[in-house]
């Protein structure tokens, strides 16, 4: 299996394929999302492609060459996994982690680990990895997958990029998915305040509608994106927008590329702002005014 396969949580896939493929990668992840959602699947096929001899055109790994192959079996000499001992992960096995990223890696130019069950470790142990995370060597990535990640400390979350995942079999509400599909052409054409509110008025007072409306606004935002080199419409899902996929590539022509980036920096941030328990109208109203 490689990225391209994957179903589901499509705007986080695009932009794990494209930090591969550009090698632009961050030394830290937090892949977010229950018990239902294969983190560590995921987290695989993302190492996997950063660390791919003959990477796919579309940021993939090929599932080919040694490197894919080591991974697949769980023997890559550069890949190191860590879970809980018991009821969490302690402050010796993140020590013993730092001892292995302060070596050059064996086989090509980065160490990754992958912690699973994040959430697990203990302050003592989060507080060694945040000196790791603020100084990290050359070529380290680390990918904590986390049930929660409000149970990291905050000095640690705003140190990682973070991604929060939904089962592949989570459908969007249509009436929200319509919602997010009309502020975001509203945004990035620049309409008023005011008008970009009312069209989001359903989901101001409700959390999870709300989470649901940042989902599907990111999703949409990068089909805007998606259209503006993608002509034939291949990479695009049928997701039933209100707008044609003209219409998208329209106004993904006339905002340009870099404010669609700037909306999606916006909507992660309004994400965060949730999971901080900030009031869900202020995060969302505060989002558009960025």
């Amino acid at each position: 299996m490689s990225l391209r396969e994957i179903r589901g949580n499509e705007a986080i896939l695009q932009r794990m394929k494209e930090a591969a493929r550009t090698q632009v990668v961050s030394h830290a992840y937090i892949l977010e999302g229950d018990e239902s959602v294969d983190k560590l699947g995921l987290a695989r096929e993302f190492v996997k492609a950063i660390l791919c001899l003959d990477r796919e055109r579309d940021g993939s790994g090929c599932d080919r060459c040694l490197s894919c192959q080591k991974i697949d079996h769980d023997n890559h000499e550069d890949v190191v996994y860590v879970k809980a001992d018991g009821a969490s992960i302690k402050d010796e096995a993140v020590e013993e982690i730092q001892h292995r990223l302060a070596n050059r890696p064996n086989a090509g130019n980065r160490n990754v680990v992958i912690i699973q069950q994040a959430d697990t470790m203990t302050l003592r142990a989060q507080n060694r990895l945040l000196k790791t995370l603020e100084e990290p060597a050359p070529g380290t990535v680390i990918l904590l997958l986390s049930e929660n990640a409000e149970h990291l400390a905050q000095t640690v979350r705003s140190r990682c990029i973070l991604y929060r995942l939904h089962s592949a079999e989570a459908q969007l509400d249509e009436s929200v998915q319509e919602a997010a599909a009309q502020v975001g052409g509203q945004w990035l054409n620049q309409e008023p305040f005011y008008a970009m509110v009312k069209s989001m008025e359903s989901v101001l007072s409700d959390k999870a509608a709300a989470f649901q409306f940042l989902d599907a606004l990111e999703l949409w935002l990068r089909d805007c994106m998606v259209s503006l080199y993608d002509q034939s419409g291949a990479l695009c899902v049928d997701r039933s927008w209100p707008q044609s996929a003209q219409q998208r590539r329209d106004i993904a022509r006339r905002c340009g590329k870099e404010a669609i980036y700037r909306a999606i920096e916006g909507v992660e941030e309004a994400r965060q702002d949730l999971q901080r328990n900030i009031n869900t109208a202020y995060a969302l109203k505060g989002m558009l005014l960025k």
